[in-house]
């Protein structure tokens, strides 16, 4: 007995210390469920990704006082730096940006410190007046791929301005948008919240959406902007964005076209409203040059032609779209898609001809279609080139050495030193006049704006340098030029534009020319040329057979060969540019070209907002781009023209 409770006993003290074991077992097992459960919370609500920033589980509630607890938890961004007046400074204010969102939301606070709040200034009344106060504004590129943007602009007053903006972050359509904002004075400066639902932006993937944003503060009365990320002078503005991500939100159905389609509808009804105004409230009202500014300006017509012209068809949109699509357009940034491409980059038109007149790619975006009008900004000067080569074949004007004041003596009576420009000095854009675009010259507004072009020309111009020293973009040189037709043939410009080339190359549309003032203006010789884009390809088809068309030659092979191909000069003359010294640009008769060895090199007719007209003499080939904007730099088009050239 004594050896059976001897062994129950040991049986008792073995299962005693197994049972203390097993609860001790229990118990680091129970640590470790916790621990995991942890860690796996943890994992579900941590960021994934080095950009991911915070997802809210419920709707975000605006105060204009992040009085919302869920701020706390909002990603936090704080390292801005001053632009102005000193680009890369620290700012003399603080301010932070919290960002977050849920499945529906994206959500911005900008908390904008000042020591002097009741300094802040909040004055203006209208959103399109909300620039001229303290403003905060957040730049999103929905896509995050270095093209054209969205702004959301928020004053103290909480005004709300909101569009799209172009590949150097300026405004370019002001858009209706449906978002939420609130904004307040605290003791410490002010604080601007927004949500914008992200049913109203245009972006691809659910799941894991990709974008890029950047947040500008602005302090009127230091004239100070403050950016992150900061914003460096020796880079393109378009790649200075941050990324971020976000997960498991609700997609868009929206497209890019027709966030657009809405900016060029606002822009049209603006347009016409300010054509019924009188010149000084239209100049008032009138901001930035459009695409649709040919619906304010008069206008001279221009008639299709007895005899259009119909270029051969092949259409290989996919062998044009394989050879874009692998092209990089900004640094590490490929086409890929190319109808997307062309629509985020704010292209209306592109067609490509290839020898034998065949047209292999010819598409119409953002709404435009074939007959659609595109205006032509720059791009009609090398239409004026043209017609002054055409007016020296024909004995109206002697030679380009003819000093313009043999044409307009008037310029001499005023000043005998304008005497020594001659029409080749013009055509170079080395005249040694002045044209200053900052006050008080105001230069580009008087040649854009004045009621009288032909008194401006005469009387605003001044020589400050010897003629043919340096290069300098002039758009009183063309205006000299249209007067110098005027003259010369008897007719205004755009008879002679009819006469010679319109009818000739078998324009297969009708067409106009802007003009300022009264109906006997003189034509926006520097900009105004109203056409289709098939028409503007027929210039191109001109230069690229040496003047001659369908076996008459319209302007002499001599003239195309002096005004489109390189000579040299000195890096001086242009001001020792990178884009004419480093990547062998140059500058011919108002035509644009580049240097190609073993052969003619390529030149292009070039106008504001990415109209081209692009002639690759050793491929054979054409190019026209028509835009409502650039959408890349115009360096950027070119190599892409010229990769497409090389590759077809």
């Amino acid at each position: 007995m004594l050896e059976n409770a001897m062994l129950v006993r040991a049986a008792s003290a073995a299962e005693f210390l197994f049972n203390k074991l097993l609860a001790r077992i229990w118990t680091l097992v129970g640590f470790l469920c916790v621990l995991l459960a942890a860690c796996n919370a943890t994992a579900q609500t941590a960021p994934t990704d080095a950009n991911d920033i915070h997802r809210l589980a419920k709707p975000l509630a605006l105060d204009g006082k992040m009085g919302d607890p869920s701020w706390k938890s909002a990603t936090l961004f704080a390292d801005f730096k001053m632009r102005h007046p000193e680009a890369g400074k620290p700012p003399s204010e603080r301010t932070e940006v919290y960002l977050a969102y849920d499945a529906t939301t994206l959500y911005v606070a900008i908390r904008s410190f000042d020591h002097e709040p009741k300094k802040i200034r909040a004055v203006a009344t209208t959103g399109d007046d909300a620039w001229k106060d303290d403003w905060a504004v957040l730049c999103l590129n929905t896509y995050d791929d270095a093209l054209s943007g969205l702004f959301f602009l928020v004053t103290l007053r909480n005004l709300r301005s909101s569009g799209t903006l172009d590949y150097n972050n300026k405004p370019q359509f002001t858009l209706n948008m449906k978002w939420e904002s609130r904004a307040s004075v605290v003791d410490d400066g002010w604080i601007a919240e927004m949500a914008i639902p992200l049913r109203s932006l245009a972006f691809q993937g659910s799941d894991r959406v990709t974008m890029s944003f950047k947040v500008a503060r602005f302090i009127s009365r230091k004239g100070e902007e403050e950016n992150l990320p900061e914003m460096d002078p020796e880079r393109p503005e378009y790649e200075q964005y941050r990324e971020i991500v976000l997960r498991d939100v609700v997609p868009s159905s929206l497209p890019a076209s027709e966030v657009y389609r809405q900016g060029l509808e606002n822009l049209r009804r603006d347009r016409l409203q300010l054509h019924t105004l009188a010149f000084q409230e239209q100049l008032h009202k009138w901001g930035d040059a459009s695409v649709l500014d040919y619906l304010i300006y008069k206008s001279q017509e221009l008639k299709a032609s007895d005899h259009p012209f119909h270029f051969n068809r092949a259409q290989e949109d996919r062998k044009v779209a394989t050879q874009f699509e692998r092209m990089k357009y900004a640094s590490g940034r490929r086409v890929d898609d190319l109808d997307r491409f062309l629509t985020r980059s704010a292209t209306t038109s592109l067609i490509v001809i290839i020898k034998d007149d065949m047209v292999i790619y010819e598409n119409y975006f953002n709404g435009y279609k074939r007959d659609s009008i595109v205006t032509s900004f720059s791009t009609a000067k090398s239409f004026d080139s043209t017609l002054v080569g055409i007016a020296i074949d024909e004995g109206k004007i002697s030679s380009v050495h003819d000093p313009i004041t043999k044409y307009l003596p008037e310029l001499a009576r005023r000043d005998p030193r304008l005497a020594q420009i001659t029409i080749q000095d013009l055509l170079l854009m080395s005249s040694g006049m002045r044209y200053n675009e900052d006050p008080p010259d105001q230069d580009n507004d008087v040649t854009y704006h004045a009621s009288d072009l032909r008194q401006a020309a005469l009387e605003k111009t001044a020589i400050v340098d010897a003629p043919g020293k340096h290069w300098l973009y002039n758009n009183y040189h063309p205006l000299l030029l249209g007067m110098t037709l005027e003259r010369v043939t008897g007719m205004s410009v755009t008879a002679y534009l009819q006469e010679k080339l319109w009818e000739p190359l078998g324009m297969e549309y009708p067409g106009s020319w802007s003009i300022n003032g009264d109906k006997d203006g003189l034509e926006k010789m520097e900009n105004g040329i109203n056409a289709r884009t098939i028409d503007f390809a027929k210039l191109g088809r001109l230069m690229l057979n040496n003047g001659q068309w369908e076996e008459k030659q319209v302007v002499s092979k001599a003239w195309l060969e002096q005004a489109t191909q390189p000579e040299d000069r000195p890096s001086s003359y242009y001001g020792d540019d990178p884009f004419f010294v480093a990547q062998s640009h140059y500058y011919k008769y108002f035509w644009w070209g580049s240097k190609r060895p073993g052969g003619k090199s390529y030149f292009c007719a070039v106008g504001n907002k990415g109209q081209y007209i692009y002639v690759s003499p050793q491929k054979r080939l054409i190019i026209v781009r028509n835009g409502f904007a650039f959408g890349i730099p115009t360096s950027a088009w070119l190599r892409l023209f010229y990769q497409l050239a090389d590759g077809l």
